[in-house]
């Protein structure tokens, strides 16, 4: 082992140990997909109630999967003489290219299939087919390269030097991770809501390692970048999968009350069991990781530190099935998400609180969702803005807790935006009767919209 570390450097040795661990949970979650397939064929109902995206992600996770391999394999044998080595090198070199280019290829593709031709959009759908075309002159440089060395070339020493050409792949490959999260910011309004978290994972996180490999040229953050996408893309499929599931029962029999506590009590154990083996906090450590890197871009390094703290509150409520949490806790996560929310929307959303009470409990993800809509279909539908106002007051006997938006709640919403909509509330509406006995009232007029939590008064007053 000290042998390995002296050859290859401490660093590398910690990132081949993590990229290992990563091998691990990525076969968990392919082996999770593919047992979530093989239920869909089977199911009468399967064509019409498939999870979207599934094989997609499918794909995307057996790439990052065979990228950490490759590269687990090179950092194995590096620094190792011998005409046998060198070549091995190459073929892994080349594999790991490979896996690269088809992980951004796939998400072009997503680009081209779930956002040109959902909406329509012949442009969108050529320049989408321009951006993978730019990949080609790319592949063939790397197929050329073991004969030319234009990209890469591994001495007698087994140890990797780029080529005269390699800013080619390069900048080829940012350019369209750049293309995609313009995308998503021209389109965002048009884009489903799990799509566009996918996608915005995929693109944003390649990004910032693209940034930190002109810093730090000893380590390669690209490989991070994609395992930690992978992960969270993960608990996005999850959620979407759960709320997708509640919200079909709902359709097929709302009378079927009893079938459906226990189809989602089956749920939540899958996700405990799932979230046990993934390890919430190793998630929580890369992304920690990542932003100790981003000291020098304070902006990257607040995002990432409030998106981990988002995440976190929301793994640990997937994590525990009937848990509650107090008020400030809940808070916490809220104003984590506004936070990135308010680089979203600037001096466009503004946030009042009016909290007259805080000393109680409630299920986790109860006021977040609320500040989510209020933000997403409320403010964010006006071009100047809004207000979004948080308020908790004490009355006999219950407890109130009120989020409220002056916009219409109504404007700019696709249907499919609208569906989603009403299964975030669903899902609040059931967590707080079955967790907490408390309910959610739904108020709008043309002045705005109110989402009122009623909480029952447990300390009696006291």
């Amino acid at each position: 082992m000290s042998e390995l570390i002296e050859r290859i450097g401490l660093s590398s040795f910690i990132l081949v140990i993590v990229e290992m661990w990563n091998s691990v949970f990525l076969l968990i979650m392919i082996l999770s997909l593919v047992l979530g397939i093989r239920r869909n064929k089977i199911s009468v109902l399967s064509d019409k109630y498939e999870t979207p995206f599934t094989r997609e992600i499918l794909l995307f996770f057996t790439a990052v999967f065979f990228y950490n391999a490759f590269d687990i394999v090179i950092s194995f044998i590096m620094g190792i003489p011998g005409d046998l080595f060198v070549a091995l090198n190459y073929a892994m070199d080349i594999g790991y290219f490979a896996v690269g280019a088809f992980q951004t290829l796939l998400f072009l593709q997503v680009i081209k299939k779930y956002v040109a031709e959902n909406n329509g959009n012949t442009a969108l759908k050529k320049i989408s087919f321009i951006m993978q075309l730019l990949h080609i002159p790319a592949l063939v440089l790397l197929a050329l390269t073991p004969f030319t060395h234009w990209l890469f070339y591994v001495d007698e020493h087994t140890n990797y030097n780029r080529g005269a050409l390699y800013p080619v792949w390069y900048y080829t490959t940012i350019v369209a991770f750049i293309f995609i999260f313009a995308v998503l910011i021209i389109y965002r309004r048009k884009i489903d809501s799990f799509i566009s978290k996918v996608l915005l994972t995929a693109s944003v996180l390649p990004i910032i390692a693209f940034i930190l490999n002109f810093t730090y040229r000893g380590i390669s953050f690209n490989n991070i970048a994609v395992s930690v996408s992978a992960l969270i893309i993960y608990v996005f499929y999850e959620n979407h999968r759960t709320a997708a599931a509640v919200h079909r029962e709902h359709e097929l029999n709302l009378v079927q009350s009893e079938l459906l506590e226990s189809k989602l009590t089956v749920e939540r154990a899958n996700n405990e069991m799932l979230l046990a083996q993934i390890q919430p906090h190793f998630i929580s450590n890369s992304l920690m990781a990542l932003r100790a890197q981003c000291r020098e871009y304070p902006e990257i390094y607040e995002s990432i530190t409030n998106f981990s703290l988002y995440l976190r509150s929301h793994l640990e409520a997937l994590g525990s099935s009937n848990k509650m949490i107090t008020f400030e806790q809940e808070m916490e996560n809220t104003e984590a998400y506004l936070a990135l929310e308010e680089q979203n929307y600037g001096d466009r959303l503004r946030v009042d609180y009016n909290i007259e009470y805080d000393g109680f409990m409630l299920p986790p993800l109860s006021v977040q969702p609320l500040v989510e809509n209020a933000v997403r279909h409320g403010v964010g539908t006006y071009d100047e803005g809004g207000v979004v106002l948080i308020n908790t007051r004490r009355e006999p006997g219950k407890i109130i807790i009120e989020i409220t938006d002056d916009g219409s709640g109504r404007s700019n919403i696709t249907p499919q935006q609208s569906k989603r909509r009403s299964i975030g509330i669903d899902n609040v509406r059931a967590r707080l009767r079955s967790i907490a006995g408390g309910d959610l009232e739904v108020l709008a007029n043309e002045r705005g919209t109110m989402a009122r939590i009623i909480l029952p008064d447990v300390t009696g007053g006291k």
